[in-house]
């Protein structure tokens, strides 16, 4: 469940989407990829990921 100052936040986090379609920082959660597709949340593009979590599984597998 989500309060509401976190559905009402302006800049949200990009979060990358891995080649399987799935969110890098939490890549065994399909809902999770899901909500951020259709929130318009994720990205492929790796210079506009501003995600902490995501940037780190990104230079990790560099």
């Amino acid at each position: 469940m989500t309060t509401w100052r976190r559905r009402q936040r302006k800049k949200r986090d990009l979060h990358f989407l891995n080649e399987d379609g799935m969110v890098a920082c939490n890549p065994r959660d399909r809902e999770a990829a899901h909500r951020a597709e259709n929130e318009g949340i994720a990205t492929e593009n790796v210079q506009a990921v501003t995600c902490k979590k995501c940037l780190a599984v990104i230079r990790k597998e560099k």
